[in-house]
């Protein structure tokens, strides 16, 4: 893998087009869970990219490439929460017939489905942000990049016993916050 991340630093084309085959899907996918926006989503993952690229200096190759990724990805999305154009998109949310349309006539939700949908993403989202630091990167590499309990231990440095009791105790917070609302809102897959 070392050899693979000096290729990078290196920029060689080949090794620049072989992370982004690796890791666009997941990454977008991510994303789009995390700000609901499909736009907002392209947007983001493409300037994701362009940070991977930009920081590639300073990476230590010494290091594993994911959880670098992914903090690159967690720091632009939480900078996007913080932003005034997601509080404004937030405040300003209204039934436009071109983005329902496909969504109506697709999976014969109705008109209010996708609305619920976003605000119940918001407040979960809002929840999660406001867990302690280490709790919330476990829930958002455990729940939304969909990693084991082992690879999200790597990632964050931790065994993976650790993981599991901070995973825990952060949906035990998480239900603590969002109250009776939490195991509808998660379990049935309305937060992502």
């Amino acid at each position: 893998m070392q050899a693979f991340t000096e290729r990078l630093k290196a920029r060689e084309p080949q090794a620049l087009t072989e992370l982004f085959d690796e890791y666009f899907e997941r990454i977008y996918t991510y994303v789009r869970r995390m700000v609901v926006d499909e736009h907002t989503a392209e947007d983001l993952t493409q300037d994701i990219f362009l940070n991977i690229h930009r920081g590639l200096d300073g990476f230590d190759v010494r290091r594993e490439l994911e959880p670098w990724i992914f903090s690159i990805v967690r720091n632009k999305i939480r900078d996007h929460w913080r932003s005034a154009r997601h509080h404004a998109s937030r405040r300003d949310a209204s039934i436009d017939e071109d983005e329902l349309g496909p969504r109506l006539s697709d999976d014969g939700e109705g008109p209010s489905e996708p609305l619920e949908r976003r605000e119940a993403a918001s407040i979960v989202h809002d929840a999660i942000e406001k867990l302690p630091e280490g709790m919330r990167r476990t829930v958002e590499l455990r729940l939304f990049e969909g990693l084991p309990f082992s690879a999200v231990g790597r990632a964050l440095g931790r065994n993976t016993d650790a993981v599991r009791k901070r995973y825990s105790r952060a949906v035990a917070l998480l239900r603590e916050a969002l109250g009776s609302s939490a195991d509808s809102l998660v379990a049935g897959g309305r937060c992502c």
